[in-house]
């Protein structure tokens, strides 16, 4: 069961208007435009006490990185952080908080970029420069040093990436890490609808619609858009985490059940009863579980390297 905190913010969920954005998809193009008109979320005042943060705009996107002071710690991890929002909504500020926090945890450095969102980008474009965004970082840092993660569509774009590296031959990252992976965009599995009226933050109908706003010409079943139904064989090691009160539930269960498959790589599945879709981010106890797991899945990894 939930811990009573966990079962207060799920109460409060409807109050962030995220449930409503979703379930009213002929309203998208005006509620993009309102999202638009708002200014940017950076890291709060209390991260760049703890951190040198600095932001770079020469890619035409700002790309966002986030260093202990005094240098990241010897051998540490560097994260490049993928943000949800159905690739539509901009970064928050629990992804910066999340992001932070891990950092801290792992002596860790990061790269988030805040990449071109749909409808005004689709997804070749914005696939194309993470992955120039991704070399530059491997070449730096070590490409086995780097663990990719992200939440929601972040989790399905870091999964995406991991199979166009592997497809070109890229250098693979140590480990990639799936927050509540948004990973079919064709909204079609069996069972989300049944999860549905308990999911206090999505709705069917408007990962349908972001769906086809980012996938543009291409299926929406492309491995591009929907990496579940990409090539999952030679990808680094993956943790998933996913909650049982979460539509995407049934994308994490799916990947999980064909990372079981003999030759796939090696994985952990983490699903936590009653809990709300990217849980991971927020204040509540099961959180900094599923945090301090992360962290013990990417520390393994490094030193397995």
């Amino acid at each position: 069961m939930a811990s009573i905190r966990a079962r207060l913010v799920d109460l409060a969920l409807p109050l962030l208007g995220i449930k409503r954005f979703f379930a009213e998809p002929d309203r998208l193009d005006e509620r993009i435009a309102k999202l638009r008109a708002r200014r940017p979320v950076r890291p709060r005042a209390k991260w760049h006490k703890r951190f040198d943060i600095r932001e770079f705009a020469s890619r035409g996107f700002p790309v966002v990185t986030i260093e202990p002071r005094g240098g990241a710690r010897p051998g540490a991890p560097h994260l490049f952080y993928l943000h949800g929002g159905g690739y539509v909504m901009d970064i928050a500020a629990v992804h910066w908080d999340t992001v932070a926090d891990l950092c801290e945890r792992l002596g860790a450095s990061a790269t988030v970029p805040v990449y071109p969102l749909a409808p005004e980008n689709k997804a070749p474009e914005v696939l194309a420069a993470m992955h120039s965004l991704y070399l530059e970082l491997a070449a730096r840092h070590g490409a086995q040093n780097i663990t990719v993660m992200g939440d929601s569509a972040g989790g399905g774009m870091s999964l995406a990436l991991a199979q166009m590296l592997k497809a070109d031959g890229g250098p693979m990252p140590g480990s990639l890490v799936l927050y509540s992976p948004w990973l079919d965009a064709t909204a079609t599995a069996e069972g989300q609808r049944a999860i549905e009226r308990r999911d206090r933050m999505l709705a069917v109908s408007g990962l349908e619609a972001c769906g086809a706003m980012y996938s543009g010409d291409l299926a929406r079943d492309d491995p591009r858009v929907s990496p579940l139904f990409g090539d999952l064989e030679g990808l680094p090691p993956i943790a998933i985490f996913s909650g049982t009160s979460d539509i995407l539930i049934v994308d994490g269960r799916r990947l999980a059940k064909r990372l079981d498959e003999p030759g796939m790589p090696e994985h952990v599945y983490r699903e936590y009863k009653d809990m709300f879709h990217v849980w991971m981010l927020l204040p509540v106890p099961e959180a900094k579980q599923a945090r301090s797991q992360t962290v013990d899945f990417i520390r393994e990894h490094r030193r397995a390297a």
